[in-house]
């Protein structure tokens, strides 16, 4: 499998630009319905704000989940949208949670497993949980975490998953 984000600054690079497109849209779509009077489409414009400020996870979409619990600080639209993101985050790339184990495990980190599920069981904001199995059949959950935000400041290993 190719690691289409084996140079991390250029990947996200690539990434805040695809984000800051998608929210430039956004911002430009408000900001014509407020001068020239133009139809919004709220549902349509929620759910692609939501989308771009999911892709950027850490803490600019811990603000989007924050503000979406705060009564009247958003139009109803997009405090829904918003509060998804708090049960329903989208997952980070295969590439990145590759990166985040051989930071944390070593470079062989895959040999310690005899499985590891690419799709992980839960994501959030901050990392997300994959269950693997280790030697003799025993079931684990280990953390990929952004940088500095994992659970006690670390990702890795986690004890066994149900």
């Amino acid at each position: 499998m190719t690691d289409r984000e084996a140079n991390r600054f250029s990947a996200r690079a690539a990434r805040y630009a695809r984000v800051g497109a998608n929210m430039s849209g956004v911002a430009a779509r408000i900001a014509g319905a407020r001068l020239f009077g133009l139809a919004l489409d709220r549902g349509k414009n929620a759910i692609e704000l939501a989308a771009a400020l999911g892709g950027l996870k850490g803490p600019i979409m811990k603000v989007a989940q924050l503000m979406a619990t705060i009564p009247d600080a958003l139009p109803p639209e997009y405090a829904a949208e918003l509060m998804k993101l708090q049960s329903e985050a989208p997952p980070m790339g295969w590439a990145f949670v590759k990166r985040r184990m051989a930071a944390e495990l070593g470079r062989d980190w895959q040999k310690k497993f005899s499985n590891f599920e690419h799709r992980p069981s839960a994501a959030a904001s901050l990392g997300q949980v994959h269950r693997a199995l280790r030697p003799r059949r025993r079931r684990a959950c280990l953390q990929a975490a952004i940088s500095g935000h994992a659970v006690g400041g670390r990702g890795g290993i986690y004890g066994s998953c149900s």
